[in-house]
């Protein structure tokens, strides 16, 4: 198979060592002897945005005149992801009134008797904001508490 995960990460590798310029193709090429299989790997990375690789021009050769890593391909060889982890990141807010939503229809769902459910209801509509923030936290950590039931719940709503 021309596609090698060992030849990738040391292409990676060299192209970072001189970054901020481009690896030369005689560098790159002192990788692996089989040419078509540098080019294979070489364009691989190219296409998935790690490398901007440089190949020869004209339809008969065979080779890498250059590599530059690019930044995503930075953030690949780093341990914590580099700047694509931390910008990545998704800020998930919901406003109070949707939490006690959620949590006033699992009061109404559950076995309690009515009576007690509308008591609850009443008061979990009185609560301020950082008291329902507060309960959200609990009510997760009770989740959390019964992670084997949680852990099914999640694998029967994935696809």
């Amino acid at each position: 198979m021309k596609l090698d995960r060992e030849l990738q990460l040391r292409m990676l590798q060299v192209t970072a060592e001189a970054h901020p310029h481009a690896a030369p193709g005689a560098q790159l090429r002192s990788l692996e002897s089989d040419l078509l299989k540098l080019a294979s790997n070489a364009r691989y990375l190219h296409e998935h945005g790690l490398i901007e690789a440089t190949m020869p021009a004209g339809n008969a050769s065979v080779g890498l005149a250059s590599a530059r890593i690019t930044a995503k391909g930075q953030d690949f060889l780093a341990d914590d992801g580099g700047l694509s982890a931390i910008l990545g990141t998704v800020t998930i807010k919901i406003h109070e009134d949707t939490l006690r939503d959620m949590i006033e229809r699992g009061v109404l769902q559950s076995t309690l008797p009515q009576a007690e459910k509308t008591g609850v209801v009443q008061t979990l509509r009185a609560l301020p904001a950082d008291s329902i923030k507060h309960l959200t936290m609990k009510l997760l950590d009770l989740g959390l508490e019964n992670s084997p039931r949680a852990a099914q719940l999640i694998q029967n709503w994935l696809p």
